[in-house]
């Protein structure tokens, strides 16, 4: 007869050494990794610890749910119907990170370069780092911090010397208003659908614009690409078709992503390979410390400026600013040409306005 505490349904460590795991294989040169999610046997994960593992899993290069319980039953996104929104929105938030962590991938198999970079790599200088697993950086621009413990409140979180921090919302997609300075820690409050994200100074992180749900069925169409534009900093982007082994014949699409900051924000993007972007329709989201700009150019061409948010969103091309989270939003037909982004925040002028 098994064990009684193998049926018990409990907020265990797996999760914490799964995570401190695949930092390890990172370390060592794996960066193609993942859990089983909910863990793969013994009594099936609680609603809590389940969806603890699937905000935790969505960042990891292998996601996959499966198991063999002890307890006879079988590990589901939908095994809990009151939590499976919590499940289905973390899901489809994995889909929306699908050009940043392919574009990971990418650089991975070509340079192998760390997905999930534990903090003692990516920030060596801060010694606080060496012993902590809790966080760590995906790719070099996306702070994660999930939730590995049972019933809490409220989540400590580390941030390395160095650089800001910006808070980001996972449903929304886009940044709030909190910056935090490197080199301290911040207490922040956490709920059950809550996954701590933050974006690093001179983050850039390219977004599916339009919604995914099956990446066999559906087209990626619309980029929206997050920038925080506080320093400089550079990103390549990465697509081929997907399926087969024609980017060995250069059939894929690289889109160079750099960032100069300055009094004007100029963001450059320079393409290279054979293959056909799917891309339609090109969205930044830049956020900066600067005023609202008096001017956005796509290669010297004078993009219009929308005062109201519905007025932008409607429009093929303009951009919008939102002073709440010092966010600058510009929207612009995609072309895979070589283009120069610029944004000019210059000195008040009262006439111009």
């Amino acid at each position: 007869m098994a064990h009684p505490e193998v049926f018990k349904p409990t907020l265990c460590v797996t999760l914490k050494y799964n995570q401190a795991t695949i930092l390890g294989m990172s370390l060592s040169g794996v960066s193609n990794y993942g859990g089983d999610i909910g863990g793969f046997y013994g009594g099936a994960p609680s609603p809590e610890l389940f969806v603890r593992w699937v905000q935790a899993g969505i960042f990891m290069p292998r996601f996959s749910i499966h198991s063999v319980n002890a307890d006879n039953t079988v590990t589901e996104p939908w095994m809990y119907p009151e939590y499976t929104h919590y499940i289905r929105d973390a899901i489809k938030f994995r889909y929306r990170l699908f050009p940043y962590l392919y574009s990971l991938m990418a650089a991975s198999h070509e340079n192998g370069d760390m997905i999930m970079n534990p903090l003692m790599a990516a920030f060596p200088e801060d010694e606080r780092t060496y012993d902590s697993s809790d966080s760590y950086v995906l790719g070099n621009s996306l702070l994660v911090a999930n939730v590995l413990d049972k019933g809490i409140d409220n989540l400590e979180v580390m941030l390395p010397i160095g650089y800001n921090f910006y808070e980001m919302s996972y449903e929304k997609g886009y940044v709030g208003a909190n910056v935090y300075e490197g080199g301290n820690d911040i207490t922040i409050p956490v709920e059950l659908g809550t996954i701590p994200l933050f974006l690093l100074s001179g983050a850039i992180v390219p977004l599916a614009g339009n919604e995914l749900s099956n990446l066999s069925l559906d087209t990626l169409t619309s980029l929206h690409i997050i920038c925080v534009a506080d320093r400089n900093s550079h990103f390549t982007y990465y697509e081929d078709d997907g399926v087969s082994l024609d980017y060995e014949n250069d059939m894929y699409h690289k889109m160079d992503i750099s960032i100069e900051s300055d009094v004007k924000t100029i963001i450059s993007f320079s393409n290279e390979g054979k293959y056909k972007s799917t891309i339609e329709d090109m969205e930044l989201e830049v956020i900066s410390n600067y005023n609202c700009p008096i001017n956005v150019t796509n290669d010297s061409e004078t993009i219009p400026q929308f005062l109201r948010r519905d007025e932008y969103e409607s429009a093929t091309s303009g951009w919008y600013y939102n002073i709440e989270c010092k966010t600058t939003f510009i929207k612009y037909p995609y072309t895979q040409k070589d283009n120069k982004v610029i944004i000019d925040y210059g000195d008040f002028d009262m006439l111009g306005m």
